[in-house]
């Protein structure tokens, strides 16, 4: 059986990969070119903008889950900038809890949208993070806010940069013209960071998903994608991403609206089914798990499957096959006495101590160098020095005095004062923990088989460097090496790292060649 309740802790989807709307996406086959383009190509200016606002309805899975929001401001009487003012707000049931997610931005731009100032506030369940910046010369200054804490940060420009809230108008202000390609740097505020834009504008079409033709354009976000259908007024009609499960479309205001009262009855756990990797073979005893061999299938050619001492992966013919086996090897041995059951992961090169210093550095996540986060660590390893027993201590600690609930987090502070998160947030808890005590820790992501699921699940867990090699642990678990069915697919704590799992959600595939449950 899972410990505490781990079906209210593992990060079924992260719902966080929901936020972005451009993912990858395609036109589907209910679209019919209009060979009548308008001449001369739709082009407006800021000044004569069409529309004040729009509104869109978001579907995920069949499900409607939230609405979207862009309002256009002129400059005041005394001149100034343009105000593009836009919200998220998705609403949702996950795991027998009442998600909510609330997006508020604004954006202060010049006439031709490059970026001035702006304001980011992200609510994700009641937890809090405030962005703001400015654009100085050739420097991005940028505020964040988070748990009390205010900290700084300097992005170097070599170009202008655009806010995301303007990638919709960019290709209606520039001109939509068939054949027309755009590409220009974006502040992402979810990701933290810069981002490359490109968009492409194809064809005229006209379908029965939207009301009168509109220009079909490709959009591609640091390799993540997207199609939106952009009337003559600039409006987007239609975004579809992930292959069409999700869906964005114009609405009314009170369209848009109406959901929110329908939600609350909303009993779907929508992310769940999608997310969930069914395999036909049911595992006995997951979690006692010590080896698994797997045949993984449906990966994207570009993806690389990590592969050391603990997981051993190789490609199965071509590469566009997407077909990789995989065998992995629990890091627990019951059979052996108490001080030699942990296996860590050695046989490879010892790590530098140049490589290793970045997984004792602090991150936006993880606040490593909290006073309270540090204060906090020493005193749960009081009276030993061996990382062995340190890392058991902290993550019994993490056990017993954070609750697993599908809460999310923006770091591990915040984990350690609310005292709940899902298994992200105890993972960024954990790895600040053990950073702080002089660690090496790095936060890994994939999938573990969830038997009262029947099937596999996204989930993150760490690997702390000791004795020269990487050792698993699972604070969600509470595993100081971790089962068989841990299947690693990427490492990283910042949004940015997460995104090739877009690719990987809804479309791979496990099949369990074999197994040993002791």
């Amino acid at each position: 059986m899972f410990p505490r309740g781990p079906r209210r802790a593992i990060k079924a989807a992260g719902w966080l990969l929901l936020i972005p709307l451009l993912l990858p996406g395609c036109a589907g086959l209910y679209f019919r070119d209009v060979r009548a383009v308008p001449e001369p190509m739709p082009r407006h200016t800021l000044p004569e903008w069409p529309y004040k606002e729009y509104w869109t309805g978001v579907i995920f899975n069949g499900e409607k889950i939230g609405l979207t929001h862009l309002a256009v401001f002129p400059p005041g009487e005394a001149g100034g900038p343009y105000e593009l003012r836009s919200e998220a707000l998705l609403a949702f049931h996950f795991l027998g809890f009442d998600k909510k997610v609330v997006l508020k931005a604004q954006d202060w731009i010049s006439d031709d949208l490059r970026l001035q100032r702006f304001v980011h506030e992200y609510d994700l369940d009641g937890n809090l993070l405030r962005l703001s910046g400015r654009v100085e010369g050739r420097r991005l200054l940028i505020e964040r806010e988070s748990t009390g804490r205010t900290t700084m940060e300097t992005i170097p420009l070599t170009e202008a940069v655009y806010p995301t809230s303007a990638i919709v108008l960019y290709p209606t202000l520039h001109g939509l013209g068939v054949g027309r390609h755009y590409t220009y740097l974006v502040y992402d505020g979810q990701r933290q960071q810069l981002a490359r834009v490109s968009q492409a504008v194809g064809a005229y079409q006209e379908s029965e998903l939207f009301d009168g033709p509109a220009f079909e354009v490709a959009t591609s976000m640091d390799g993540q994608e997207s199609t939106t259908w952009i009337n003559e007024r600039g409006e987007p009609v239609l975004e579809m991403a992930w292959l069409g499960i999700l869906i964005s479309t114009l609405e009314s205001e009170s369209q848009a609206k109406s959901y929110l009262a329908r939600a609350t009855v909303n009993k779907r756990d929508v992310l769940v089914e999608f997310s969930r990797v069914r395999t036909s073979v049911v595992l006995p005893r997951p979690r006692e798990l010590t080896s698994l061999r797997i045949d993984l299938q449906g990966l994207p050619e570009t993806f690389a499957m990590p592969s050391d001492q603990l997981q051993h992966c190789n490609r199965q013919g071509k590469p566009s096959n997407g077909e990789v086996q995989c065998l992995i090897r629990s890091t627990r041995h019951p059979d052996q006495g108490e001080r030699n059951r942990l296996r860590v992961e050695t046989g490879l090169p010892r790590t530098g101590d140049a490589e290793l210093a970045r997984f004792l550095a602090p991150t936006p996540v993880i606040d490593s160098q909290d006073q309270g986060i540090r204060r906090t660590a020493r005193e749960i390893v009081t009276g030993t020095t061996n990382p062995i027993t340190m890392i058991r201590g902290l993550v019994g600690w993490i056990q017993e005095n954070v609750e697993q609930e599908p809460v999310d987090v923006f770091s591990s502070l915040q984990v350690l004062e609310g005292r709940k998160a899902e298994c992200q947030g105890l993972t960024w808890l954990y790895a600040a923990f053990t950073r702080s005590l002089g660690i090496p820790t790095r936060v890994t992501n994939g999938l573990v088989y969830a038997a009262e699921l029947d099937g596999f699940l996204y989930h993150t867990w760490a690997e702390s460097y000791v004795d020269s090699g990487w050792l698993p642990v699972d604070p969600t678990f509470g595993q100081v090496g971790v089962d068989a069915t841990h299947i690693k697919l990427i490492d990283g704590d910042r949004p940015a790292d997460l995104y090739p799992l877009v690719d990987l959600i809804g479309r791979i595939r496990v099949q369990i060649l074999s197994f040993d449950p002791s």
